[in-house]
């Protein structure tokens, strides 16, 4: 009895002892793809075809308690139109954005947990156009601006192991509508 109540004991104690968390991530929905939709809208209008990817991020907690973890966002995410005639790259928009963040954990369980999450920062936006429209258009410059940005997570679940977990999100932000990813808690 004795030994099975140190084993349990020491299992308490791991459980506390993953303090750091390390994830990466892709979002749908996020506010750099609004904004560059809205944008590249324009350039639809013009006989351009836009492709968009990301945002692409990584994550790091560290859990002040089993509640409360402080951390950082950072993300990358890029849109480019290309001219349907031409086939060259007319536009090309690449959003970074880095962001402190707060997670509340409200369910922990072994195999699953819910969370909640608020993050605001700033996002660095670099618009830049080819030779070819910049002599068409005299406003045509290349440009790096730099904006407010959040992500308000309202719902998030992790699934798997103690240490290594899946994850998805529902928020309004830069991470997206919809986002999900993999954990490593240490």
């Amino acid at each position: 009895m004795v030994v099975t109540a140190m084993m349990v004991t020491m299992n308490v104690n791991a459980q506390d002892d993953l303090k750091h968390e390390v994830g990466v991530f892709y979002g749908l929905g996020s506010a750099s793809d609004i904004l560059s939709t809205y944008t590249s809208a324009f350039a639809a209008a013009a006989g351009d075809q836009s492709s968009w990817w990301g945002p692409v991020g990584v994550e790091y907690y560290y859990h002040l308690t089993p509640v409360v973890g402080l951390g950082a966002v950072a993300e990358y995410a890029k849109c480019k139109a290309i001219d349907n005639k031409t086939h060259k790259k007319d536009l090309s928009e690449s959003f970074i954005t880095v962001m402190p963040s707060v997670k509340f954990n409200w369910l922990r369980k072994k195999h699953f947990g819910m969370y909640s999450g608020l993050s605001a920062g700033i996002m660095f936006l670099s618009l830049s156009a080819n030779d070819d429209v910049k002599a068409s258009d005299p406003d045509a410059k290349d440009e790096t601006l730099a904006a407010f940005m959040f992500q308000v997570t309202a719902l998030g679940a992790e699934f798997g192991g103690e240490a290594f977990r899946g994850f998805i999100e529902a928020g309004l932000g830069e991470k997206g509508l919809l986002c999900a990813g993999l954990r490593y808690k240490f």
